[in-house]
Order: structure tokens, then C-alpha cells, then sequence
């Protein structure tokens, strides 16, 4: 036999009659050792829709990890389930997020659940029922990822003709941004919301230089946060700089190539504008979203390369 650990959540119709119901469901095909209470959580992820509901259970289990995401997936549809884009509205969802200390990968199905680390709704109340059991990946406990929530970034996305653009803060500064996937927290955040609204004024153009925002320099060297805060407050909207330029102008002694392995590993592109930076000749150099999202945002700012 093997323990395996729910989360179940529900933001249609009666969710606490959903959860009752999917957990006498759960009942019939395992038996059920422990509940949580009901959480009331915010929507995660995609935000426009109801507050969710939200509980995790401990079941004991013959069946094998797909076989159980079978029966899992049985309950859901005979609650009324039916199948929405990611992150919307359900009546009852039901995910695996620990069975046993097994890691588990499959096409349809990942143990542990990949973003369980990121989810208060799912930590909060595993941490109540089994706050001691260790993620078999992360090395710590439950009730430990629930402590370091308060230290996650909150990352969401804005949609550009080239593909999302990600964006990462915490607190009141920016944490990262990026033209590749984040990870953190997907819960809504007022001061992302705003970070996001000037990136979409942006990318239809507008000039915007983001000046206003603090950037979390504490993950970059000194050389390097030099760099990114004389590109911030000099190459601005419509301006270029050679590599060679902007080390001269930074008093770098190691030349362009020194240069460029700050640009190679700014945490926070756009926002300090390394794609301003050109090689000599007006020639475009390295990016690292690559030579089409360089060629993009510069011809955004009306620079013609």
C-alpha cells in the first residue's frame, strides 16, 4: 500500500458541496486518512474568475500512480467537470502532488507536482495534515516551502508579437524579467499588475523607460549593476552605444568583451536596455532573447538596423 497526497480545489457552483462530494467520491476507490480544513484562496494564475475553495487529503492506495490519476480523473468527470484552458474555472480539480517519496515522470503526469513549491493553496493545507514530509527533489519539508513563500517572487507574462515576455517582482522592486518561462508565484499581484501595464504600453510603442521602478540588484556584481544603472539612465528611447563605448564610458579596463558578458547575463533585459548595446559598425552582436527579439525591440524604438 502507498500514501499518496491530494490537493482538491473547486471555484463553481456550491464548492464546499464539490469537495465533500469528490472526497466521498475518493472514499470509494481508497481510504481517505486524513482531510484539511477548507481554505478560501485566490484565483492562481488566470485571475478574472471566482475564488477557489481549496483542501488536500491523505489516502491510502493499492493503485499505482497512472492508475490512480485514472480514477482521480473518473471523479472529476462525474462531478461535472469538463475541460477549460489551463488555470480556469472548475468545478472540482483533483492533482497528485506526493505519492509516497516517489519521483515520477510521464507524459500526462509529474510526482511531485512540479509547482506544488509555488502554490500557498496546496501548501497551506498539506502543512496542516503532514507538515514533516519531505519533497523527495527539494530536500524540505512541507511546512518549510510554506515558510519560504513570503521570499517567492510573483511571475506572470505579457503577450508580444514575438511570444510572452515574463516578469518576476518581489516586494516593491523588480526581481527578474525574462523572454523565456519564469518560476514563482502565479497569485495576483498589484505591484506586477502595474510593472505589466507599462510593458504592454510599451510594446505598442509607447516610450517607456521604466524608470521608476527599483531593480533587486542583490543576485549581480558590482561591475556589472555599474553597467545596467549607466545603460538605465543614459542610453535611452532611440539610442545606441558600441561595446567598446560603454566600456570606456564605465571605466572597464577589460574592454567590450567585459561589457558584453554583463549584457550575456542581464537579469532584467528591457528594462535595462541592453539591446541598445551594438557592435561597432552597427552591427547587432549578441542577445539574450536572440537576434530576432534584438532586431524587434529596436525597430519598437524606431532604431533602423
Amino acid at each position: 500500500m502507498s500514501l499518496a497526497v491530494l490537493s482538491l480545489g473547486s471555484n463553481i457552483g456550491d464548492r464546499a458541496k464539490n469537495l465533500n462530494a469528490a472526497l466521498k467520491e475518493l472514499s470509494q476507490k481508497a481510504r481517505v486518512i486524513k482531510t484539511s480544513q477548507f481554505y478560501e484562496t485566490k484565483p492562481y494564475g488566470f485571475h478574472l474568475q471566482p475564488d477557489f475553495l481549496n483542501c488536500a487529503a491523505i489516502l491510502e492506495t493499492s493503485l499505482k500512480p497512472e492508475e490512480l490519476l485514472h480514477e482521480l480523473k473518473e471523479v472529476e468527470k462525474k462531478l461535472g467537470r469538463v475541460e477549460v484552458e489551463k488555470w480556469h474555472e472548475r468545478t472540482i480539480d483533483i492533482d497528485i502532488i506526493f505519492y509516497d517519496s516517489l519521483v515520477y515522470n510521464s507524459p500526462g503526469l509529474q510526482i511531485p507536482h512540479p509547482d506544488m513549491q509555488y502554490r500557498e493553496f496546496v501548501l497551506k493545507p498539506i502543512a496542516e495534515i503532514s507538515p514533516d514530509f519531505v519533497h523527495p527533489e527539494l530536500g524540505k519539508t512541507v511546512s518549510v516551502l510554506l515558510s519560504e513563500l513570503a521570499r517567492m517572487p510573483y511571475v506572470d507574462a505579457v503577450k508580444t508579437a514575438l511570444g510572452d515576455f515574463y516578469i518576476a517582482v518581489l516586494g516593491d522592486t523588480i526581481f527578474e524579467t525574462a523572454f523565456h518561462k519564469l518560476n514563482g508565484r502565479r497569485e495576483r499581484n498589484s505591484f506586477l499588475d502595474s510593472v505589466k501595464e507599462e510593458f504592454n504600453r510599451y510594446f505598442t510603442g509607447e516610450k517607456v523607460e521604466f524608470k521608476e521602478f527599483s531593480l533587486d540588484y542583490k543576485r549581480v556584481t558590482k561591475f556589472h549593476k555599474k553597467v545596467y544603472i549607466y545603460l538605465r539612465k543614459n542610453i535611452t528611447w532611440g539610442k545606441t552605444i558600441t561595446y567598446g563605448e560603454l566600456a570606456g564610458k564605465v571605466g572597464c579596463n577589460r574592454g567590450a568583451r567585459a561589457v558584453g558578458n554583463a549584457m550575456a547575463r542581464n537579469p532584467f533585459p528591457i528594462i535595462v536596455p541592453c539591446h541598445r548595446v551594438l557592435k561597432s559598425g552597427n552591427k547587432l552582436g549578441g542577445f539574450g532573447g536572440g537576434e530576432e527579439w534584438k532586431k524587434y525591440l529596436l525597430n519598437l524604438e524606431g532604431v533602423d538596423i
